[in-house]
């Protein structure tokens, strides 16, 4: 990037935003990186030690932050940490401001550029005595969260400083709420130096590199951490009282991963039996000068599931220089499993050193499989009921586990990882061999298929010589705890198999958004193109006349996209109302034929219809005839010059069936299941050929289903053309359509008539007073609510048009007021809302406000001036 593109405003702005979403992105991954930089110390050595430290660095260093709202170093965010990293070690202007005070930081390069009685470090940025642009945009970056740019200003407020522009970016929190702003200073372009540019762009870019390497190792080094281990992480702000826990620690207090927690929902969250002893416990961490480092395991009872839960907790407390706790953190380990595990073999392994008297009536009830063999050999064996149970055999009727002469006594075999088990591997003969316990898991795979999974141990008996003499075992059988296993793997395998669906939607909805940015966009270029041009030359009457078409052409295409939106919103929300009657679909697709005919013609493409005049619906004629608008829309835009559409209506069964035929490019195999999808378009590359926002299809097939029908698309393949079938429930009954006689719309005057109109935009304004003096009408204009009360003191209007959507009051709260008036004071003011609040809903609350019509934007002159006549005309006597 040259110096000069860099100080260009746009490439500028561009440089600063990318530079802002890199905070933005340091921002979200600082909770991550308190896991490696807790106590702060660290970072801050790293950020203000160097060779040679800089003088603003010393002064962070040396102020009492303490009576500040920042609070001690130690306790300050990982973002602000590593925003003031990026700030000392930069080598341009730089500014910070942070939080709801405003607490201003500098770099030693911004100094200079300070009076001698300039603001100190920490001090608020009221303090600097700036242009009021650089105060301006650094308000908009806080409020707006959007990135700003002031124009060339002297921070010292001092003509005999150099003027630079300040380009401020938004540096946010975890929760994406912007806590500070960082403002990058360039001189103004007559003093502007290229080297200096270049070395700033290149120290910025180092940085930002750095980092970023720094906190993906940190993020994948802690999440690898995290996984290995399957440990859950909390942390505890003492200052704040904030208590943060991740999926994993939510999940072993019986909570989901969108709960909200408090150091109250960890005590709540504690087994009653083990709640004193904690909290005993973490009062003594927190103790300055006592042992710090926290390792208890207690009891949860989890506070939605209800499930008793062994928890192994592992943490440190940390401690301000004057001994006040400031943070508590650390990890959690779900330990139940093991917890029942240890237990089994406690008691297992105590039956080998009890009396004898006592062993009998031990085997008798403990609820573990226990064997003992009396011999090296394992040709004596005695096991207790719930072995024989475990083993599927009566008891007594095994007495060895190998017989001499090598046979396998047992109707079962024993597997492990799905191999069959030697039998000097089995867990009591291996304990023999090799004079050492052995736990492990095995199968027990029964000649039915069943399979019973136990887990245990087995260890060596001894003699009083020291030779073995035999071994004793004891197992549990764990067939739940694998059946839970694969059904949490299943439920994973599903989980993994959403989260790639839910992955690809997003993926869907970025495409769309660019698509949608560049549908919106390009009717623009053309529509202020040649406003512009009409501006500042003179065309000929042709010129002018195609310049206008191609205005008038390009914002039509515009509202057909924000129709469209707002018709797919509709539907989403339940919102689509229907207005049923007896339609002839005859008269519906001649009259949406009609109004792609122009269409057609410029593309020399042919339309042949084929129609029943008698099939007859029950439905909504305009969605009807929006229906097959959209198909004949869509088949004329990717049928090719000289092509041809058929579009028939015939009756199939008891249905009226609609098929739209085209000569076109055809339909991939691949993607005709997803053709009627929201966002979904068979090309969405940047060399596409065809525009649109891939909705006309999807709300054509909510628009046939409310009307209890079915659509359907099919394609022999590409360049092959595509024929869609809409097929509606047939009315049975039959119906006349006559002829309406239309009278000849009266002239449409306005004269003598004073009207008041009040929009916020001196553009509509303007164009209002133009159009409706046309028609013979005396305008009065305002640009607020406050202004058109003021106005109604002292003249009363005809008639009243008023924008919705205004500054300080709205329309809604304009007319309420108006209504209130007595009728002397123009109580009864004829009123019509005319606004982009678009939707059903703007219009019931338009009209329950108190106007009497409710009319969008873009403007309809015509409708506008019939709405205002229609509205003056006297009501009929009741």
């Amino acid at each position: 990037m040259t110096a000069e593109r860099f100080y260009s405003s746009r490439s500028r702005a561009a440089y600063v935003t990318h530079f802002g979403f890199f905070l933005i992105y340091l921002g979200t991954f600082s909770f991550s990186l308190r896991k490696f930089l807790d106590s702060g110390e660290e970072l801050v050595s790293e950020l203000f030690s160097r060779k040679r430290p800089s003088k603003v660095s010393e002064l962070i260093q040396s102020r009492d932050w303490s009576q500040t709202s920042l609070g001690e170093i130690s306790t300050w965010s990982a973002t602000l940490k590593i925003a003031l990293g990026i700030l000392l070690k930069a080598d341009i202007p730089m500014l910070c401001i942070w939080g709801r005070d405003r607490i201003l930081f500098y770099n030693d390069t911004c100094s200079s550029l300070l009076p001698a009685d300039g603001p100190a470090v920490g001090q608020s940025l009221s303090h600097l005595r700036s242009e009021q642009s650089l105060s301006a945009a650094v308000e908009s970056v806080f409020v707006t969260g959007q990135a700003a740019e002031a124009q060339p200003a002297s921070i010292a407020g001092q003509s005999t400083k150099p003027a630079y522009t300040w380009s401020c970016s938004a540096i946010s929190s975890d929760l994406e709420q912007v806590e500070g702003v960082l403002a990058i200073g360039v001189k103004a372009a007559e003093e502007l130096a290229r080297p200096s540019l270049d070395s700033a762009q290149t120290a910025l870019e180092k940085s930002n590199a750095a980092f970023q390497a720094a906190l993906r190792e940190s993020e994948d080094r802690l999440r690898m951490a995290v996984e290995a281990a399957q440990l859950g992480t909390w942390d505890w702000n003492l200052i704040t009282n904030e208590l943060i826990w991740d999926s994993g620690c939510k999940a072993m207090f019986g909570l989901p991963a969108e709960a909200e927690v408090t150091i109250e929902t960890f005590f709540t969250g504690l087994h009653p039996e083990d709640r004193d002893r904690v909290e005993q416990v973490i009062q003594a961490i927190l103790e300055p000068g006592g042992e710090n480092h926290y390792d208890i395991d207690y009891r949860t009872v989890g506070l939605q599931d209800g499930v008793e839960r062994w928890i192994s907790a592992r943490g440190q407390a940390y401690f301000a220089a004057d001994g006040t706790p400031q943070r508590f953190t650390g990890t959690v380990l779900d330990i139940s499993d093991c917890k029942q595990i240890e237990q089994a073999l406690i008691a297992s392994e105590a039956t080998a050193v009890a009396q004898a008297e006592e062993l009998t009536a031990l085997m008798k009830t403990i609820p573990a499989a226990i064997w003992i063999a009396y011999d090296p050999q394992c040709h004596q064996l005695m096991a207790n009921q719930t072995a024989y149970e475990l083993m599927g055999v009566e008891p007594d009727t095994v007495a060895a586990a190998s017989l001499a002469d090598g046979r396998y006594p047992l109707q079962f075999k024993q597997f492990k990882n799905g191999h069959e088990i030697p039998t000097q591997d089995l867990p009591m003969q291996k304990a023999i061999r090799t004079r050492q316990a052995v736990i492990d898991e095995i199968e027990f795979v029964f000649p039915d298929g069943s399979v019973r999974h136990i887990y245990g141990k087995a260890v060596p008996l001894y003699s009083p010589t020291g030779a073995v003499r035999g071994a004793i075992a004891g197992f549990v059988e764990i067939t739940a705890l694998k059946q839970s296993e694969r059904a949490r793997e299943q439920l994973l395998q599903r989980e993994r198999r959403a989260r790639e669906e839910a992955e690809q939607a997003n993926r869907l909805k970025d495409q769309f958004l660019a698509v949608l940015s560049h549908e919106l966009r390009s009717p623009l270029n053309p529509i202020l193109g040649w406003s512009k041009l009409l501006q500042t030359r003179s065309f000929n009457t042709a010129k002018t006349a195609q310049a206008l078409a191609t205005i008038e052409r390009n914002a039509r295409l515009q509202a057909q996209l924000v129709d469209d939106l707002l018709d797919l919103a509709r539907i989403l929300r339940g919102k689509l109302h229907l207005n049923p009657a007896p339609v002839s679909l005859a008269f519906v697709i001649e009259a949406a034929t009609e109004t792609v005919r122009a269409a057609a013609a410029e593309k020399s493409i042919a339309l042949q219809l084929g129609l029943d005049p008698e099939l007859q619906v029950l439905g909504d004629a305009a969605r009807l005839q929006q229906i097959v608008w959209n198909l004949l829309s869509n088949a004329i835009k990717f049928t090719p010059e000289k092509g041809q559409i058929d579009i028939s209506l015939r009756r199939r069964h008891n249905q009226a069936e609609i098929t739209v035929t085209d000569t076109g490019i055809g339909i991939r195999s691949d993607f005709l299941p997803y053709i009627f999808e929201s966002f979904h378009q068979e090309d969405i590359s940047t060399t596409r050929k065809h525009g649109g926002l891939g909705l006309g299809l999807a709300i054509v097939r909510q628009l046939v289903e409310a009307h209890d029908g079915t659509i359907t698309a099919r394609s022999p393949g590409e360049c092959r053309g595509a024929t869609f079938t809409v097929r509606l429930p047939q009315l049975n009954a039959t119906f006349t359509h006559c002829p309406v006689k239309v009278s000849a719309k009266p002239a449409l005057n306005l004269d003598g008539l004073c009207i008041l109109a009040v929009d916020d935009s001196l553009d509509t304004q303007e164009l209002l007073i133009c159009l409706l003096k046309q028609y013979g009408a005396n305008i009065m204009t305002a640009g607020s609510g406050a202004e058109a009360l003021k106005i109604l003191k002292d003249i009363r209007p005809d008639v009243l048009i008023s924008d919705i959507g205004m500054p300080e009051m709205d329309g809604y709260s304009l007319i309420q007021q108006i209504r209130a008036l007595s009728p002397e004071q123009g109580g009864q003011l004829p009123a019509i809302a005319l606004t982009a609040y678009a939707q059903a809903d703007d219009q019931r609350q338009a009209l329950a406000s108190g106007y009497q019509r409710h009319l969008t934007k873009p403007i309809d002159i015509e409708k506008l001036v019939q709405a205002i006549i229609t509205l003056l005309q006297p009501s009929p006597p009741a």
